[in-house]
This record gives structure tokens, sequence and C-alpha cells, in this order.
């Protein structure tokens, strides 16, 4: 192998371990609101079509209230795996909140926020999957 061929390899695995670390970071946050019962949580891949994330998660829960504990359940989660938020954003009353983790941004709604905002139909052009375990 000459020494193109091995850059090219290196640059390669490097790209293939990105790729798995911001799949992981997507998992992590869909499994942590699963497990403080967010619903409808869906992985939108966004990779192949904008620059600034690679995944957004979706998810709603029934309440305002609810909506803030499967938020932290997200943030204890990602800490634990050594990722931190950069921004956390809280619509008025706690309708929408948005985690930024640069990679992979969390977005939890309430049933109506989720209903009003649609993200999933912005995004309808990207892959999409309902997280279930």
């Amino acid at each position: 192998m000459n020494r193109d061929e091995s850059t090219a390899r290196q640059v390669e695995e490097t790209q293939n371990e990105g790729l798995e670390l911001t799949r992981h970071m997507a998992e992590t946050a869909a499994r942590a609101a699963t497990d403080m019962f967010a619903r409808d949580v869906v992985i939108i891949d966004l990779r192949e079509v904008v620059s600034y994330t690679d995944y957004f998660i979706v998810a709603s829960a029934e309440t305002e209230r609810q909506t803030r504990r499967i938020v932290e359940e997200v943030l204890d989660r990602m800490r634990e795996e050594g990722y931190r938020a950069r921004t956390r954003r809280v619509d008025e009353g706690s309708a929408w909140i948005s985690l930024d983790f640069l990679d992979v941004v969390v977005h939890v709604f309430t049933d109506e926020a989720r209903d009003y905002y649609r993200l999933e139909s912005l995004w309808r052009g990207a892959p999409q999957e309902h997280w279930e375990e």
C-alpha cells in the first residue's frame, strides 16, 4: 500500500468513527427519552441535508412538567456518556425544549406544540426512524 492509499484509508476510518459516535449520541438521547416515557420518539438523519448537525431527536410528552423531566433524563444520560449540551432553549411555558449537542439536537415537545411545529414534516425528505427498544 502506498502513502496515498494509507492516508485515504486513515481518513475513511476517522470518518466512520465520527459517524458511529454521532449515531451513538443520537441513540443515547432517544433511549433516555424513551426510558422517561417520551412518546413517538423519532430520529431524523440530517447528515445528507444540512451541515450544522447530523441528527434531530424529536419526542413528545403529555405535559410541560413531563417535557422538563424528559430533558433532565436526556441531559443526565448524555453527561454519563461524556456529551455536554452546548445550548438549552426553552420555549415559554416549556412546551418545546431543545438541547443542542452540536452533532445531535434533541427536541422535546408537548403534544400540542409538536402538532403545531411539525418538525418531521419540515424534514420529510430526510430519513426518519421511529425509535423503539
